[in-house]
């Protein structure tokens, strides 16, 4: 009997642990994941002006956006101001700043908002808006030369055909990674208790 409530006591645990580690950052791209990046396309410095990008959420929640970005210069006094708007009430709801110094260069960078919910299928809109650059020092984007249907980009006040080379995130429960969890703690017990007969 003692066995048994060990053996659940366990059980739970390691289900508890799966569960926790479960709740990751889905990604969903915007753009094509496919396309090389050799057809990544630089904006070059957005100087004084903004970026944006119109989408369709495609899960319940929204946690922040993951962008490709390129660094010119000293970005020391640069700043990022990011804001998602709801196209439906042209509304903000969420927003947030980032420092050019605390930019990735040639890497995804995270803008992280207050998270949003009960948005699968509404359109919106996230837009960049850089302070402090110049030509020559500043943040770029990278955009793909694709066309989706109801996504639109603008690059300086001007309608362009592309996407951002970017990515939403969205922390929730993962089903996939829950079960990969499991199938490795099943193996590794399967294989401990494997070893602990063949040297008994």
């Amino acid at each position: 009997m003692k066995k048994i409530i060990k053996r659940g006591i366990v059980l739970i645990i390691i289900l508890f642990c799966a569960f926790l580690y479960a709740h990751i950052d889905k990604l969903t791209y915007l753009y094509d994941r496919n396309i090389d990046t050799e057809n990544f396309v630089n904006t070059g410095v957005i100087v004084d002006s903004v970026i944006s990008q119109t989408f369709t959420n495609q899960e319940n929640s929204l946690d922040g956006i993951q962008a490709k970005c390129s660094i010119t210069g000293d970005v020391t006094d640069v700043r990022i101001v990011y804001t998602l708007v709801d196209l439906e009430t042209d509304e903000v709801i969420a927003k947030g700043t980032k420092q050019g110094l605390d930019i990735k260069n040639n890497r995804f960078n995270k803008f992280e908002f207050e998270q949003v919910t009960k948005c699968r299928g509404k359109n919106y809109k996230i837009t960049f808006e850089e302070q402090g650059a110049d030509e020559t020092n500043g943040i770029s984007f990278y955009i793909v030369p694709e066309i989706q249907k109801n996504m639109q980009l603008n690059v300086k006040g001007n309608s362009t055909q592309g996407i951002m080379v970017a990515r939403m995130i969205t922390h929730r429960f993962d089903v996939e990674t829950f079960g990969v969890i499991l199938i490795f703690v099943a193996y590794i017990a399967a294989f401990m208790k494997l070893l602990y007969k063949l040297f008994k």
